[in-house]
């Protein structure tokens, strides 16, 4: 396969964490995705499919694309999936990212106990790694702008939440925002690991841009 035109990293292919694209913060975005996660049915969520089948679910209309990796677990073998991204959106993911609520979490009682559990699995971040046709791209960690938002887990959820329902959460994690690319072919691979490497997270995509027509 012939890929997109190779050329150096630099902060003109990726939003930084300071960054506000299209006018919402980096933080406000990473909510975003986790909505867009949450509220996906298992049965079509994105994370549980090894082909990229589901890669185009549930989708923001405009503007950026989601992509996730896979659930963290102890396999190393990564899913690899194939996308297609109408040119003009940029693409958001987390290589490795942590969620916490208290449907899911009933020990953690409070807003601040919700802020600190997501921070300490975070600081134990042992991989985090991002690579787009074979040039790293940098990885940055942001938390979720508020630090505490309203969620609605779908009833067919992903983490198994009997019945799903409206709560609040708090998410923090290692994201990469790349800005639009251009129409043309990209392998995207990223992958990420915590609690010295017992847990893994990430995937390989294998990416076609569409020129508008």
């Amino acid at each position: 396969m012939t890929m997109g035109k190779e050329k150096p990293s630099s902060k003109l292919d990726w939003y930084s964490i300071d960054s506000s694209p299209y006018d919402l913060s980096y933080g406000q975005w990473t909510v975003k995705w986790w909505r867009w996660f949450l509220t996906t049915p298992k049965s079509r969520n994105p994370v549980l499919d090894d082909s990229g089948e589901y890669a185009d679910i549930n989708q923001p209309p405009c503007d950026v694309w989601f992509l996730a990796g896979k659930l963290g677990d102890g396999n190393k073998n990564l899913p690899r999936r194939f996308c297609c991204i109408p040119e003009g959106r940029s693409i958001l993911f987390p290589v490795i990212n942590c969620e916490a609520n208290p449907l899911e979490y009933p020990e953690l009682k409070t807003e601040e106990e919700l802020i600190e559990h997501v921070t300490a699995d975070e600081n134990t971040i042992k991989e985090k790694l991002c690579f787009l046709n074979g040039r790293p791209i940098p990885v940055q960690r942001v938390k979720s702008d508020p630090p505490v938002f309203d969620i609605t887990i779908d009833e067919d959820n992903v983490i198994n939440i009997r019945g799903g329902g409206t709560t609040i959460a708090s998410g923090d994690g290692y994201w990469v925002f790349l800005k639009p690319l251009s129409p043309g072919d990209y392998l995207l691979s990223f992958r990420g690991s915590c609690e010295q490497g017992r847990l893994r997270s990430g995937a390989d995509y294998v990416l076609k841009v569409q020129e508008n027509k």
